[in-house]
């Protein structure tokens, strides 16, 4: 029997989606809106879309992985033919972004129990209880592979009839909910504060992060939904717009990516300000040493095909502090490289594909630099009074202090070098644990780039 799915935009059907031998088949609706296409890559049109083998990039971008996919496969097995089609139908009602999938006739919507947020940020978030939680909502179309879940939200702020005539009734979560994992411990810690280094600068616009009183979970706020809990905004990774399937999301260039997001940014008069946000996106990285910026953490967000923007940044983390993770390389090469110490590098490909000089790449660094100083007292001060942050933070520390090594020693700037080590040495750190040598472990985390030389 042949699986047929309804597409919506914004809660309307515009198209379905299907399996025709061995292509996958998206047919627009007859007299659809072209301002109701699915995604920037395939506009309105008669000819259906048609992708071999596998799903629709787009389509695949936000399917579940790693933990939260297996727990799917555990608990709606039969429903599930193990193709991604199937695994849509479970799942494509509730996700990211404006576009919803569902078995055809039925509407798109959830029957979840709503969750409140408070309960993350004061409840506990160990890993049993949180994998308990993950399971009573693993129904949800989200990407990545850290313990994470959308729920709707209780006590919203507004009701149904306060929703202004004309807008669409799907009501969402406005969160995302991530936890942390054995290889991973209290990441929700991580995240908070290596976000922050980029945050406080308020250069760059910044996904919103809530830490949970116990360090292990952190509650993001959505970006694609308005004021009232309702998808507002489309999101397409550069991953889907690339082409590549989720498992290849560490196979393209810096150089690729930009091109790729070019042909959607149109508008000319806003281009700096979108090419000056990316690099701030990918000078943080650096900073922090993130190995897991990769093209499903660099997004598209807009609300029409004229209106095209990068997302705010979300996903940074501090992959260093993490043995097992430690000697991974940046997850997307420059000048055909993934290395940490890029050198002249990374300097050039801002100054030529980017526009931005480098007088103010050297500005961006040293700002950057100067946060993280700033952020790694605050980080310091927090595991004073909680114990069992310190061995994180005391990871991270370092981490960020070879970042800006590795970053500062490339460019001559007239301000003096800030660094971190007399932080970690009043704070009494030990030096940090070395990196995990290169093992095959069965049932290894993706979390992470494969490893490679730096």
């Amino acid at each position: 029997m042949t699986i047929r799915l309804d597409v919506q935009v914004l809660g309307r059907k515009v198209a379905t989606l299907y399996r025709d031998r061995d292509d996958h088949v998206l047919q627009y609706d007859r007299d659809v809106a072209a301002s109701d296409f699915v995604s920037l890559a395939m506009p309105v049109r008669e000819e259906p879309w048609r992708w071999p083998r596998d799903l629709h990039p787009f389509f695949r971008q936000n399917l579940p992985e790693g933990y939260l996919l297996s727990l799917i496969r555990e608990q709606f097995g039969p429903l599930l033919d193990g193709t991604d089609l199937s695994l849509l139908a479970v799942v494509g009602g509730l996700g990211i972004g404006r576009v919803t999938v569902t078995p055809e006739g039925v509407e798109p919507g959830t029957e979840l129990h709503a969750l409140d947020v408070k309960d993350i940020l004061r409840g506990d978030n160990t890993a049993d209880h949180f994998a308990a939680l993950v399971r009573d909502y693993a129904r949800a179309a989200i990407s990545g592979v850290v313990p994470k879940l959308i729920a709707p939200q209780a006590h919203a702020s507004r009701t149904t009839d306060d929703i202004p005539i004309g807008k669409p009734t799907l009501r969402t979560s406005r969160y995302i909910v991530k936890g942390s994992d054995e290889s991973t411990p209290f990441l929700g810690f991580n995240e908070f504060y290596s976000m922050r280094v980029l945050e406080r600068l308020d250069a760059a616009p910044v996904a919103r992060t809530q830490m949970s009183d116990d360090g292990r979970a952190l509650v993001v706020e959505r970006f694609d939904v308005d004021g009232y809990g309702l998808p507002a905004y489309g999101v397409e990774d550069m991953c889907g717009l690339l082409g590549l399937p989720p498992h290849e999301k560490y196979n393209a260039s810096t150089e690729r990516l930009l091109n790729a997001a070019r042909a959607y940014l149109v508008n000319r008069d806003t281009m700096r300000k979108h090419l000056t946000q990316l690099g701030w996106h990918l000078l943080t990285n650096y900073v922090v040493r993130n190995a897991d910026c990769h093209t499903k953490n660099i997004a598209l967000l807009y609300s029409n095909i004229d209106d095209v923007a990068f997302t705010p940044v979300y996903d940074i983390v501090t992959t260093q502090a993490y043995p097992r993770f430690a000697a991974n390389p940046p997850g997307l090469s420059v000048d055909g490289r993934k290395t940490w110490v890029a050198g002249k590098a990374l300097e050039r490909f801002f100054n030529a594909r980017m526009g931005i000089a480098p007088r103010q790449y050297a500005q961006m660094v040293d700002a950057l630099c100067e946060s993280a100083v700033s952020v790694g007292h605050e980080m310091i001060e927090a595991a004073r009074n909680e114990p069992a942050w310190r061995d994180v933070a005391k990871q991270m520390l370092h981490a960020w202090n070879d970042g800006m090594n590795a970053l500062r020693h490339r460019h001559k700037s007239d301000a003096p070098a800030s660094s971190l080590m007399p932080a970690i040495e009043a704070a009494g750190f030990s030096d940090a644990q070395p990196a995990e040598r290169a093992r095959d472990v069965i049932g290894r985390s993706p979390l992470l780039a494969t490893r490679g030389k730096r």
